[in-house]
């Protein structure tokens, strides 16, 4: 069975993203600055696994900060790395 995306399932996800992102900015303490990028994927499908766009950046450099999504087809990653 096919899984339908709601279109505000997906934006309730974004809008969670965002306000961790700027959440984790505002409590910088100013003695670094972070950059941050917002990578996508899947969950159970096996072409374009979030899983492994994570471990990619983990492996760049970049530290995970949270996850979420809107069924198997949508899910996204925060990371961040310090600004260099």
């Amino acid at each position: 069975m096919k899984r339908k995306i709601e279109l505000k399932s997906l934006f309730l996800g974004a809008l969670l993203g965002m306000a961790i992102v700027f959440s984790l900015a505002a409590v910088n303490d100013g003695s670094t600055t972070w950059e941050y990028k917002v990578v996508t994927g899947t969950v159970f499908v096996k072409e374009g696994k979030l899983e492994d766009e994570i471990n990619r950046y983990v492996a760049e450099g970049w530290q995970f900060v949270t996850a979420s999504g809107a069924g198997d087809r949508s899910c996204f990653a925060v990371m961040r790395r310090e600004r260099r």
